[in-house]
């Protein structure tokens, strides 16, 4: 008993457990506040009009990686690297703010744009421009800035109280499936309060001062973050995506079907993300290779046990969730438990083990490959697509990407091997 005190008592001072909680605090409230709405949304909004709001979401997930240009990996990295160097820092957040903001302002045209030559989006354009306020609240929070400081506690405190809010405003406006083009705009609050607050923090705690433009400085950050904009994108691509075009091809009702399957998907893999995430700055500067490999072998067999559950229990789930008018996504869970058997060990050898440690490049190519070979097939299936083919054709590309990442992984060990009998 006495050991188990003390190991518990030593993981608590660890500050890689202190963030992987923290980050872990804020994936779930990020995944539990919404889910407590979907059963809800999914009965006063019915399929179709739920469809329509998980289209816009995933519009906004689009022009937010745009935004974003793969800052929440590259800047973690350097933050966490230069976190002793106050005016480094300052300059690192002033510049990276001064890109987004000319982001933003394109993010803007482009959805204009979109909305306006697509008849599909057209139709429900007031729920695209209000959901634009999403967009805005992500690119406000700087999780990138306490991703690399190691200090996720504020991020929590900001999305309890952000989320809360949407939640709470949730049961309160929504009373009718005419209501619906009101959620995207409930969600911007709660992300734009979100954001607010966590600039607060930043500037509260860590005393960020912002300086002026210093193009040597955006060039280099822009230089450093390409790489993982093109991932990040390929990803997006192949995850968001797919909402997207089922909407497109087969209709708002199948938008609504595929997106509540996808729902329980992500809460099947909530708990790698932030995992991975706290790793990440981790392993970039201590490299404990015995550490992680315990960590994924623990994660993986979390992860089978839970998709071998959720398979067998998907028609009771379903709706439990949602209800009876989502009865069609039970069959589209059980090929989404598949996917998570590929999903995750893909996640985890990925930035935690292969972008700190140097080998980037597969972390990243390895989902631009996957990602163009998936759009491409999406475009030449598009006239023959049903949802199902649009999960199987994810499993597909997931496949690769893990194999791209296992191959880099053992070039990586080999490598760190040869290192270690030459020392």
């Amino acid at each position: 008993m006495f050991h188990i005190r003390h190991t518990y008592r030593r993981f608590r001072k660890n500050q890689l457990f202190k963030n992987f909680v923290s980050l872990f605090s804020l994936q779930g409230v990020n995944l539990v506040l919404p889910f407590l709405t979907l059963p809800y949304l999914g009965r006063v909004l019915g399929a179709e009009k739920y469809g329509v709001v998980l289209m816009v979401y995933a519009v906004m997930q689009y022009l937010f990686v745009l935004c974003d240009y793969g800052f929440n990996l590259s800047a973690t990295k350097d933050v966490s690297i230069f976190r002793e160097d106050k005016e480094k820092i300052d300059r690192i957040f002033s510049n990276i703010y001064y890109i987004k903001l000319v982001l933003v302002l394109l993010a803007v045209a482009v959805l204009a744009i979109s909305v306006y030559s697509i008849e599909d989006l057209k139709t429900h354009k007031v729920a695209y421009f209000l959901g634009f306020g999403i967009v805005i609240g992500q690119v406000l929070n700087p999780v990138w800035f306490f991703q690399g400081m190691e200090n996720m506690k504020y991020m929590t405190r900001v999305n309890v109280i952000a989320k809360g809010l949407f939640t709470a405003l949730i049961f309160i406006v929504i009373k009718s499936e005419s209501d619906y083009f009101k959620v995207p705009l409930l969600y911007s609050i709660g992300f734009i309060v979100g954001g607010l607050f966590s600039m607060y923090y930043a500037f509260r705690y860590f005393e960020v001062k912002f300086t002026r433009p210093d193009v040597q400085e955006i060039k280099r950050l822009l230089g450093n973050s390409t790489q993982y904009f093109l991932s990040r994108s390929a990803a997006a691509l192949y995850t968001s995506s797919n909402t997207f075009i089922a909407g497109l091809a087969l209709g708002n009702y199948f938008a609504g079907i595929f997106g509540a399957a996808e729902k329980i998907f992500m809460a099947m893999t909530v708990v790698y993300a932030p995992l991975g995430d706290a790793l990440y700055p981790y392993m970039a500067k201590k490299r404990n290779l015995k550490l992680f490999k315990k960590i994924l072998v623990t994660v993986i067999s979390l992860n089978t046990i839970v998709a071998i559950g959720v398979f067998f229990l998907s028609n009771w789930i379903v709706l439990l969730i949602f209800g009876p008018d989502f009865s069609d996504s039970a069959n589209l869970l059980r090929i989404f438990c598949v996917l998570a058997l590929l999903f995750v060990p893909a996640v985890m050898i990925g930035y935690p083990f292969l972008g700190a440690l140097g080998k980037e490049k597969y972390a990243n190519y390895s989902v631009v490959f996957a990602s163009v070979l998936h759009v491409v097939l999406l475009g030449v299936l598009y006239k023959y697509l049903t949802v199902n083919r649009i999960v199987y054709l994810l499993l597909f590309t997931q496949t690769i990407v893990l194999v791209i990442r296992l191959f880099g992984a053992k070039k990586l060990i080999l490598e760190l091997n040869g290192e270690n009998e030459g020392s």
